[in-house]
């Protein structure tokens, strides 16, 4: 449910995908614990619109489209509309600041059951943390092993010719290859696998960010997609070369890039926000990017 130009789509894309996740008996007690219809206006920062409708109870169905009367087909009536902008509700899901707070500054509108809204903080709080611990899905079977997947011994076998990006990942490893303790701290904080796909002179060509616990120097960058390297990429980020290398550069801002449709993704778009940290950790050892 990723939508392009709206950050906070991942917000709802979470909370339905822990919905449909559960059994129906698990989903039944979720929904009886809220009782309640949520609608969201979602207005990014172009200006446009997008709605969601949320139904916390009686079925655990979620919703969207580009127009009010779309999003709303088939689900109940809303108890609560809230007309938000799509950065505060990617704050609000985050806990870096509240739906009260905003509320009273203009930033969230509501019609319907005030005491809803004001419950919609903790209500995303409780999501997110069911989200966080469900297991992970199941991997399909890796796709035939392609010439220069697998473990990088040096960063020779992550530079791809003609693609600056790859020079960006190649000191990642170097920096997490000699730095273990500053690896084994940005594995903790970002616990988290990456594909990145870069689009360049001969096409898309992927890398592997095994940014998990656990991690060892030589498995923590991979050439190749994650199915090749027998991983599971929690995100996938798709961008042309050298929108990557501005990324890390800081000339580019991610949130500004996805909002342009510069950055797509795949997958869970909220782990593409820690990207940031890992960039920055290699940036700061005082090489060029």
């Amino acid at each position: 449910m990723a939508i392009d130009g709206f950050i906070s789509s991942a917000v709802i894309d979470q909370l339905s995908g822990v919905l449909a996740s559960l059994s129906p008996e698990d989903r039944k007690k979720e929904v009886g614990k809220v009782k309640a219809v949520y609608a969201f206006e979602v207005v990014n920062s172009q200006g446009k619109k997008h709605y969601f409708v949320v139904d916390l109870k009686q079925t655990g169905k979620v919703t969207d489209a580009a127009t009010e009367e779309e999003a709303a087909k088939g689900q109940p009536k809303p108890d609560i509309s809230i007309t938000v902008n799509d950065e505060t509700l990617l704050k609000i899901a985050d806990g870096k600041t509240t739906a009260a707070g905003e509320f009273m500054s203009g930033k969230v509108k509501i019609k319907g059951n005030m005491m809803l809204g004001m419950k919609l903080e903790p209500l995303l709080k409780r999501f997110k943390k069911l989200a966080e611990s469900l297991p992970p899905p199941p991997t399909s079977a890796p796709a035939p092993e392609a010439k220069g997947s697998g473990a990088a011994s040096s960063t020779q076998d992550i530079v791809a010719k003609g693609y600056q990006g790859s020079l960006v990942i190649a000191q990642i490893l170097k920096v997490f290859s000699a730095d273990k303790a500053k690896r084994e701290a940005a594995l903790k904080k970002t616990n988290a696998v990456f594909q990145i796909d870069l689009d360049g002179p001969d096409g898309i060509k992927s890398w592997v960010l095994n940014l998990k616990p656990g991690a060892s120097a030589t498995d923590v960058v991979l050439p190749g997609t994650a199915a090749q390297n027998k991983k599971t990429a929690g995100v996938t980020l798709i961008l042309k070369d050298a929108d990557f290398v501005d990324l890390a550069s800081g000339k580019l801002n991610g949130q500004s890039a996805f909002m342009g449709g510069k950055l797509k993704s795949k997958g869970n778009i909220m782990l593409a926000l820690k990207l940031d940290n890992v960039l920055k950790a290699a940036k700061d050892t005082g090489a060029k990017l």
